[in-house]
This record gives structure tokens, sequence and C-alpha cells, in this order.
């Protein structure tokens, strides 16, 4: 007994300044795709493991890590911002965790599409569909999803139901999982014990206050803050994980700059349709937010 209490103690304080050798070098963020991938994999299957136990709620006696996918992409944009763990649990479940950094178009669409493969795919024409297994699909996101706006909790869980009859479920096998990585600090804030919301904070930044917090209690995430920090160190990854980091930002800052544009041309055929129907200047300014500059360039252009 004071042996192995001897080693729980000499592992702590490994932990501890390990913990502390990168205090002053920001830490990978394992919401990089790079990072993730290499974070959850067949390498680091206990931490894999203990991830998503927490995900599901649901205690794992055994897992198995699909790891065939290449962690850099053959050409930089696709699937841009998408992070795949795909894994078996108990021999019962195929579960997909994704992790979506930019908003794209269709996004509910894409993630029904990526259950339905999940599910599909497990079994060929002619084959038995006992054989198929429960699928989960686990996305989380970085932004704010119209569709669960309106809602505080961090994570949606979505399946087949009755309309009339909500409490009626058709199937356990076929269930989403959002999960809103934004909403993570508000669910610790309100439950510091909250497991979940803790791994969220880890991934969408081991560098946070909370995080340092949570290493405190929590020794699956401080494994997990210890391996990111050996990434960190690693000079190629480093490096590559700079340039994913980039690309994603670069496609927001596109992705908004279109926005804003869009924005702007439909601005400008209201103010057209607002002209052409004889509205007065001010009422015009007033709807549109525009100033009197903007209104008679715009004028101007029209009467040309």
């Amino acid at each position: 007994m004071e042996e192995t209490e001897n080693e729980e103690n000499t592992k702590s304080k490994t932990n501890e300044k390990n913990i502390k050798l990168n205090k002053g070098k920001k830490l990978l963020k394992p919401k990089i795709d790079i990072v993730f991938q290499s974070l959850f994999s067949k390498n680091n299957e206990e931490i894999t493991k203990n991830f998503v136990e927490v995900l599901l709620e649901e205690k794992i006696k055994n897992i198995k890590i699909n790891n065939n996918k290449e962690i850099i992409r053959e050409k930089p944009n696709d699937k841009l911002g998408v992070l795949d763990l795909q894994l078996e649990i108990n021999e019962t479940e195929k579960v997909d965790v994704e992790i979506q950094l930019v908003k794209k178009d269709n996004f509910i669409k894409r993630l029904v599409w990526y259950l339905s493969k999940l599910y599909s795919d497990q079994i060929k024409i002619g084959e038995d569909y006992g054989e198929i297994k429960r699928v989960v699909l686990v996305a989380i996101i970085d932004f704010e999803l119209e569709e669960t706006k309106d809602i505080e909790e961090m994570e949606t869980i979505w399946k087949l139901i009755e309309t009339k009859n909500r409490e009626k479920i058709l199937t356990e096998n076929f269930e989403l999982r959002i999960i809103n990585m934004k909403k993570a600090k508000k669910m610790y804030e309100r439950n510091k014990k909250d497991e979940k919301a803790q791994w969220m904070l880890f991934i969408d930044d081991p560098n946070s206050e909370e995080v340092s917090q949570i290493v405190k209690e929590n020794e699956e995430i401080k494994e997990a803050v210890i391996k990111v920090q050996e990434m960190t160190e690693d000079e190629k990854m480093e490096r590559i994980a700079f340039l994913r980091q980039k690309a994603i930002s670069d496609e927001k800052a596109s992705m908004k700059t279109g926005e804003r544009i869009g924005e702007e041309r439909k601005k400008l055929e209201i103010v057209k349709s607002m002209l052409e129907h004889k509205i007065d200047d001010e009422t015009i300014k007033e709807i549109t937010k525009i100033t009197q500059e903007e209104l008679d360039k715009i004028k101007n252009g029209v009467k040309k």
C-alpha cells in the first residue's frame, strides 16, 4: 500500500512539473485539427476513452479508434475546420466526433448526411439489418447556430421522435448531439464540477485561467494538457498548427467580408427601391441607417 501511494505521489509531482514546464509558452489549441487528431488517437487511448466517456455519459469497457484518416488533408481547404474522431465502443456503438470551427452553409444538412453515412455504411446490400450498431454523431461547434441560439444549455440532443407524442422515440440507434463551445464557460460558471464543460474549455483554449484551475482536480484533463505540451515542444507540429489556425482565421475573415458585401448590396437595392418610390431622405436614412453622404452618392449613381 505504501509503495502504491508513493508511486501516485511521484506521478502527481511529475505531472505538476510537466504542467509548469511550458508556463511561458502558449499551448497549441486542441480545436485545431492536427492537434485534435494527434491528441485523440490510438497513441493516447486512455485520454481518448476518458474524453468520449464524458461526451456520451457512459462507461466504456472497450474502445476501437479509427486512425485511418490522414491528419493532413490532401488539399489545404478540404473540410477546413472539421476535425474527425471515429471509433467503436463496447462493440455496440459507432461514434463520430466532428468539430466545426467555421460556420458553413447547410450545416444541419451536412450533419444529417454524416450521421446517415455512419449508419448506412455499416452493411452492404443483402446483409442482415440486425447487425447495424447504434450510431452517435457529436458535433462540437465554435459559433452560434440559428436552430439552438435561444437554448441556454451548452448541449442539445436530437433523436427521431413522434411529433404528437414527443416522449415517444422511434429508435435509440440514431442520435445527434450538438455542443456549443461558446456556451461552455457559462455552464462551467454554474457548475464547476461539470466535466463536459471542463473538456470543452480545454479544447477551446488550454491556456485559459479556467483550465489552470480545472487541472488541479481533473486528472484526465491534466494528462491531456501534458500531452499537448509535448506537441507544443515539437517544432514541426507547432508550425503546422500555426498554418492551420491561420487558414481557418483567413476563411472566417473571408466569409465575414462576403457577408458584409452581401449586406451592402442588399441595402443598396433597398435604397434604390425607396428612391424610385419617392421616399424622402430622412425616412430612408432612418430605415437603412446610412449617412446623407452615402445617400447622395447612391442618388448620383441612379441619375447616371
